[in-house]
């Protein structure tokens, strides 16, 4: 009988090793996984969605004035050629379109010049509508500084532009 107990007795308390053993790694793997967790929070985790909130804060509201359509001649020899032009104003603030309006007569003028002195080629040319825009942003500025403003327009869009 005691080689019976003996048996008993061993069995037990292997079986009782084996789940110390396994209570102690799943233990094991929860503080280690709790911990960095913790160091993640306590370091900053993931900082793009903080930056991503910042800059939407700092982008300043765009407000946006339509010009009336205009139509001029291209400044060359042969067949005649028209361009139309649509374009749109931005700027960050709004009370600089009491100045346009104010001085819009000067605006167009200034804009239809500019716009028939271009030649077909250069407005057929991707970077000739670039030049052609940074130039209408400046004579726009240049009007506006010129009579007083100090306020100025950030970009220019053109919302349609036809030749034939």
């Amino acid at each position: 009988m005691a080689q019976k107990e003996d048996l008993d007795l061993d069995v037990k308390p292997a079986r009782s090793k084996k789940k110390m053993i396994i209570i102690f790694v799943v233990l094991a793997v929860i503080l280690v996984a709790a911990s960095a967790g913790t160091a993640v929070l306590l370091l900053g985790g993931d900082k793009s969605e903080e930056g991503a909130e910042t800059k939407a804060v700092a982008v300043p509201t765009a407000h946006y004035m339509p010009l009336e359509n205009m139509v001029v001649n291209f400044a060359q020899r042969g067949p005649a050629r028209f361009l139309q032009v649509e374009m749109q104003l931005m700027a960050h603030n709004p009370l600089v379109f009491k100045s346009i309006e104010q001085h819009m007569p000067v605006i167009r003028n200034d804009l239809l010049v500019l716009l028939g002195g271009t030649s077909y080629e250069e407005a057929s040319s991707s970077e000739g509508k670039q030049r052609l825009n940074q130039a209408i942003l400046e004579a726009v500025n240049g009007i506006l500084i010129q009579h007083g403003s100090k306020e100025q327009i950030q970009a220019v869009y053109f919302t349609n532009f036809v030749m034939q």
